[in-house]
């Protein structure tokens, strides 16, 4: 199983913002959590070369806006 890191509020690399919140991708098919910010959250999926047509589901740990705020982008 992979899991890659999409949205967080510390990151190792330049390209990508790091911002309160989470998202991570597993196994380049569903994303758990979805971050705080839509534009943020699409900007570093862009950056990684991840394609968000390609996610099969969403799924949500809770319902804070830290965790929710990128449902918005990804209609």
């Amino acid at each position: 199983m992979k899991f890659t890191i999409v949205y967080d509020n510390e990151t190792l690399a330049p390209a990508l913002a790091s911002v309160w919140g989470f998202a991570c991708l597993v196994d380049d098919d569903f994303l758990f959590d979805t971050g705080g910010d839509a534009e943020r959250l699409l900007s570093n999926m862009k950056a990684m070369g991840i394609d968000p047509l390609k996610i099969k589901a969403v799924f949500l740990s809770h319902a804070h806006g830290d965790h929710t705020g990128g449902l918005r982008g990804l209609r």
